[in-house]
């Protein structure tokens, strides 16, 4: 049996519809529930994620057989194949994404508007896959809150795919028809592509992760294993071969979606599972040998539910990410039900009302492509305009409050951030609530709060590491190193301003990891930076080097002390040479209710959200365990973090305090660095 008879025998007539394969339906009912069902309750479907990789396999399989129909009437014609896919999936996507636009707006924490709308943004452009490729390699941003337009990472892929794959299959059909000899060189250039985007994607998945997951080159492979599937003509198959085949392939995607889970490399060799297994049932044919298999295939809700699965997969996740604020709880089983219901009204209603008009109606089939094209720009740039609006409008906020209060940030009379816990005179004002409306910053600018931290930040360790000049420029400046990844990238704020008054020229040398520490031979990723940045300051003639890093809550004290010993092994070098090493002491680390709280809260006090000291965390610290072993000077500012009775506020004197769940942020950076200075001038002498 030829297992793709509706591609191989398609009318020539490249506007004639063909018969919607019912098997293919119930994959598409199958994918839908898995990936719905794993963001509804992960923990009873782990790998239900998988459902996306078989919406890729069934895409590659009916995109390549609608081009390849196309192609054998004649021509492709891209502006109309473009249309086409325009008039399908946009209309929905863009209204689901106008209504998100109004959620984020009404109910998401001033914290992550800005964050919810971006991702909209992005998702309106169809590059969310990328945005989000760059969010989680980028250190600031890997920690951010999943955004409410994160799914559309996966029709991003899918639009960019069928902008690519038309031409990808005009220059490997080049001539009049696809006679068979075509078609033979067809299926090689595909089976080619798809076998270099598999060897690519299998060695990131291991090397880089998040690029091997959203990258579209990456992900080729898998619409082009359903390609394959429609190009290949199959020799006639027994029928409990076919069956066996088509169990097969079920038993594939279930295990997949039942077993896999977040721990799971993916995609990866792991991908191959579900993958196969959605092209082995598409290759199996819509005939199934089993009646009441097939009758259940063909069941009228499973249909329905095939039908509606872009709705579906559309509404789902939106409503997921708001529900804890309109609810202002973490919804119970019984919500989550109410969720889903919901989820599939929106998609029946979207699909009638939005979908099908648009799609089937003659005025929009008759449209010239041109227009569609013009329309479908329009609506987009309308999306793109109600989403920035809001950002635009808190960056405008943002920077009006930070010009009225720029003369208070380094006053300690003002009793802003660290000054009120730190001066005397402003133990008046430690009872005082601020109102949220008026925080410094603002919660909706919140994660863009960085004061230019990173500016010159190296994301990736090399062997020519960055070093950027900051405060005076006067010859007889003291000299200073600042070192160390994004903690102390983070005090450049109020650094900047502290060296400019009091003649200090700093030399900041950060980036993501690889803090500065004695290079070992299995240190292979990060040895050419600490070996390049041990050369700076051994040969910089510096008067003080200034070191610090993230003490991270997830690493135990066994590895934290190999760290303090192989930083110690470096300081001491340093201090023999004679340059004044300077440990500066991580400030505590922020637990996640925390940071809820802060999004949630309407005015704050000290008390308000404060979460306690955690002594032990402190005392594992590297840089206090380097500065021990070497006698080399600590300044540590815990009083400038938390309170005598060990609360350790998020917000002190209007100025809120973090970031996220350990960067300070850099408004807050400002009010502790007069402080900062003090403690570094006095270990210098």
């Amino acid at each position: 049996m030829v297992g793709t008879t509706a591609v191989t025998r398609a009318p020539k007539a490249s506007g004639t519809r063909v018969a919607v394969r019912a098997d293919i339906q119930a994959l598409r009912a199958f994918a839908v529930l898995a990936v719905v069902l794993f963001h509804f309750w992960p923990g009873a479907l782990p790998g239900g994620y998988i459902g996306v990789d078989v919406f890729f396999v069934i895409s590659g399989f009916l995109i390549t057989a609608q081009l390849v129909r196309r192609r054998e009437a004649g021509r492709i014609g891209l502006a109309s194949f473009w249309a086409a896919r325009a008039r399908r999936l946009l209309p929905a996507s863009l209204v689901v994404l106008a209504v998100s636009i109004a959620l984020t707006v009404l109910w998401a924490p001033a914290t992550l508007q800005t964050q919810y709308l971006r991702s909209i943004i992005g998702s309106a452009l169809y590059i969310e896959n990328w945005m989000l490729a760059a969010d989680a390699v980028d250190y600031l941003a890997a920690e951010n809150a999943p955004p409410i337009a994160q799914h559309y990472w996966s029709l991003s892929v899918e639009e960019q795919f069928y902008i690519v794959w038309p031409l990808l299959i005009i220059a490997a059909t080049a001539g009049a028809t696809v006679a068979a000899v075509r078609r033979r060189h067809l299926i090689w250039v595909i089976a080619g592509v798809s076998a270099l985007s598999l060897v690519a994607g299998l060695l990131l998945t291991t090397t880089n992760p998040p690029y091997a997951y959203f990258a579209t080159p990456l992900r080729v492979w898998e619409f082009g294993l359903g390609a394959l599937v429609a190009l290949v003509r199959l020799p006639a198959l027994p029928a409990a071969v076919r069956l066996a085949a088509w169990f097969a392939g079920w038993a594939a995607m279930a295990a997949s979606a039942l077993v896999y889970g977040p721990q799971t490399p993916f995609p990866g060799i792991a991908a191959l599972l579900p993958t196969l297994g959605a092209a082995i049932v598409i290759a199996s044919g819509p005939d199934i040998p089993l009646r009441w298999l097939s009758a259940l295939v063909s069941w009228r809700p499973v249909q329905w539910l095939g039908d509606q699965s872009y709705g579906i997969y559309l509404w789902h996740w939106p409503l997921i990410v708001i529900a804890p604020a309109v609810i202002g709880q973490v919804p119970d089983f019984a919500t989550r039900v109410g969720l889903l219901v919901l989820t599939i009204l929106a998609a029946a209603l979207t699909k009638r009302f939005i979908e099908d008009p648009i799609r089937f109606s003659r005025a929009t089939r008759q449209a010239r492509p041109r227009a569609i094209g013009a329309t479908t720009l329009a609506a987009m740039a309308v999306v793109v305009a109600l989403a920035a609006a809001p950002i635009a409008l808190a960056a405008r906020d943002a920077g009006e409050r930070q010009d009225a209060i720029a003369g208070e940030l380094a006053d300690p009379a003002a009793c802003r951030g660290a000054s009120l816990l730190l001066e005397d005179a402003c133990a008046p004002l430690r009872d005082a609530t601020t109102a949220a409306d008026e925080l410094a910053p603002p919660l909706a600018n919140l994660y863009e709060d960085t004061g230019g931290a990173f500016a010159c930040y190296d994301q990736e360790p090399t062997g020519d590491p960055s070093v950027c000049a900051i405060g005076s420029e006067d010859p007889d400046a003291l000299r200073i190193a600042l070192t160390g990844d994004s903690h102390a990238a983070m005090l450049i704020p109020g650094l900047r301003e502290q060296a400019e008054e009091r003649n200090w020229r700093i030399d900041a040398i950060v980036g993501r990891g690889c803090v500065w520490q004695e290079v070992e031979a299995a240190d292979s990723e990060c040895a050419d930076r600490r070996a390049a940045v041990d050369d700076i300051i051994l040969s910089g003639d510096y008067d003080a080097v200034l070191v610090t890093a993230w003490n991270r809550v997830d690493v135990d004290a066994a590895t934290k002390e190999q760290t303090s010993e192989r930083m110690a092994s470096a300081w001491q070098r340093a201090i023999d040479r004679g340059v004044t090493v300077i440990g500066l002491a991580d400030n505590p680390a922020v637990p996640e209710s925390s940071t809820e709280c802060l999004a949630q809260s309407s005015e704050f006090s000290l008390d308000t959200c404060a979460f306690p000291a955690d002594p032990q965390l402190a005392e594992e610290d590297a840089i206090r365990a380097a500065g021990r072993a070497t006698g080399a000077p600590i300044v540590d500012l815990a009083d400038a973090y938390c309170t005598t009775d060990g609360g350790c506020p998020m917000v002190m004197g209007g100025v809120v305090a973090y970031r996220d769940l350990h960067h300070i942020t850099g408004t807050f950076s400002k009010t502790l660095a007069p402080y900062l200075a003090d403690e570094i001038a006095a270990a210098m002498g």
